[in-house]
């Protein structure tokens, strides 16, 4: 595995940036934060023996292949999207009473806001209960939730933000380890699109047709990588 390139360090309160913006991780200057490469896609081939086609198929129906907020001037903050029907449930706090937008029983599509305004949702909840509301969004290539850090091969909440930032190839083995740790590895492998949405994406899965998404997302992408062998090896 790639050791994590230093110097990012997570802080709250929240830094801000000239043009307004605000985060929670200090990136170094001139760090980039790189994207995933094809060989990047191979070496996750040979680790977890699983195609290629199949783990870009999980990147883009989960995140639509983009793991940073691309209309961010660099650094870039990862994607995420905040759900406030975990904030309900993991803070002990009545916030629901004063920020119904932010904390709400059960999951409410029309609450999202997208984009960078998630960011605001987010850290709007961190002021109320930094740890929970972290611990409450999704994050990066595979939107692995916050409380599933350890599932995603991270030792604390902190260590999973600071990997978000630091570039999609630990985005996306966050992805994978959740994957793996879940038992839901098999279940790609097979192509068994429902047993895998239902474990990744949770029971109410059909209601965005995750399956299917899934399905349809894998087999453009095998005919993609099909069609560059070829390619290859024609050339």
């Amino acid at each position: 595995m790639k050791p994590v390139n230093g110097g990012i360090i997570y802080v709250f309160p929240f830094i801000t940036y000239l043009d307004g913006r605000k985060s929670i991780c200090t990136i170094p200057s001139g760090y980039v934060q790189p994207a995933l490469s094809e060989s990047d896609y191979q070496d996750l081939n040979d680790e977890f023996g699983l195609e290629t086609a199949l783990i870009k198929a999980v990147v883009e129906v989960e995140s639509h292949g983009s793991e940073f907020l691309l209309r961010e001037l660099p650094p870039a903050r990862p994607k995420i999207l905040f759900e406030g029907h975990w904030f309900f449930r993991l803070t002990p706090k009545p916030v629901s009473r004063s920020r119904p937008d932010l904390s709400y029983l059960r999951w409410d599509k029309s609450k999202y806001k997208g984009g960078s305004a998630e960011w605001e949702r987010l850290l709007d909840a961190m002021e109320i209960d930094e740890i929970q509301a972290l611990k409450s969004a999704s994050f990066g290539l595979g939107q692995v939730m916050g409380f599933n850090y350890s599932l995603a091969g991270c030792s604390s909440i902190q260590q999973f933000v600071q990997e978000n930032f630091a570039g999609a190839y630990w985005q996306v083995r966050h992805m994978m380890n959740f994957i793996v740790n879940q038992g839901l590895l098999d279940e790609l492998r097979r192509k068994d699109w429902a047993g895998f949405a239902r474990g990744y994406n949770g029971a109410s899965y059909r209601r965005n047709e995750y399956d299917t998404k899934l399905e349809r997302a894998y087999n453009k992408h095998f005919v993609s990588t099909v069609s560059r062998w070829s390619g290859e090896a024609t050339a």
